[in-house]
């Protein structure tokens, strides 16, 4: 089971805080290093731009991570570079814009995987999502990749696609907003690893069951090439528009045995 911290989180991490004593601590700390200010739930801190533009900035610290000897460097320089990053696009926007970070965890056994979704608002009408995730060896004390997780030898990007096409298909097919199933752009050969659509699986989780993929990583502004489709209304995706959740049990050809293969 994952872990959520979004808008709506004061139980779970209420929750956290009775779990792991001193995590309040640890979020508070690492927050100073943010430059900002630890409200409980979020580390917040705010850009005001020369044309007197607020960009209101919060993110959600994983207490149980930024102090674990293996996934805190990459976790903490994260989330610096992201902060830091809203911070330089404040300072120079026109109009109030906001960052907000928030995370899930998943685990199985000593492996865990953070998800990070990045919302945020600059210009026009609506806000933009992002996904980053890290997946911990914890055990092992290293970093995870796709490639780790298959037979040596084995490309992921290669291997993966047909084993995951019908979970990829169905979720193309629950996607917003409401289509057709198998009508463009949400067609399963605009999504493998290769096409812009799919983030080329750089965005994903491991659970205890499945391999979740959340397509495209960050927001795409057209398909490519751009003339997929003449004459037809050019697509773009937000990040996570499709979240593929595939089972370990159908990708056990290609698995190491430690995550369910034969």
């Amino acid at each position: 089971m994952g872990i959520r911290f979004g808008l709506a989180a004061a139980i779970a991490t209420a929750a956290a805080l009775l779990v792991a004593p001193g995590a309040g601590a640890s979020q508070a700390s690492f927050c100073d290093e943010l430059r900002g200010q630890w409200d409980g739930q979020y580390c917040r801190t705010s850009v005001v731009s020369q044309r007197n533009a607020v960009r209101d900035i919060k993110v959600a610290i994983p207490a149980e991570l930024v102090d674990d000897p293996v996934a805190g460097p990459v976790v903490r320089g994260y989330l610096n570079t992201l902060v830091e990053n809203w911070r330089r696009a404040g300072a120079n926007m026109v109009a109030d814009s906001f960052g907000e970070g928030n995370y899930q965890i998943h685990r199985r056994g000593d492996v865990v995987s953070a998800v990070f979704r990045e919302t945020y608002h600059a210009d026009g009408p609506d806000f933009n999502n992002a996904y980053r995730t890290f997946t911990f060896d914890m055990a092992g004390g290293r970093q995870l990749g796709l490639a780790d997780l298959v037979q040596p030898g084995v490309d992921p990007l290669v291997a993966l696609p047909p084993l995951a096409q019908p979970y990829v298909v169905a979720a193309l097919d629950r996607a917003q907003p409401p289509h057709q199933p198998g009508t463009y752009p949400f067609v399963a050969d605009r999504w493998t690893p290769d096409k812009v659509y799919s983030g080329g699986y750089k965005a994903w989780a491991l659970t205890p069951d499945e391999l979740i993929l959340y397509m495209p990583d960050y927001p795409v502004g057209r398909d490519s090439p751009t003339d997929f489709t003449p004459g037809v209304m050019q697509w773009s995706m937000d990040g996570g528009t499709v979240e593929a959740h595939i089972p370990l049990s159908a990708l056990r050809p290609v698995l190491r045995p430690e995550f369910g293969g034969q």
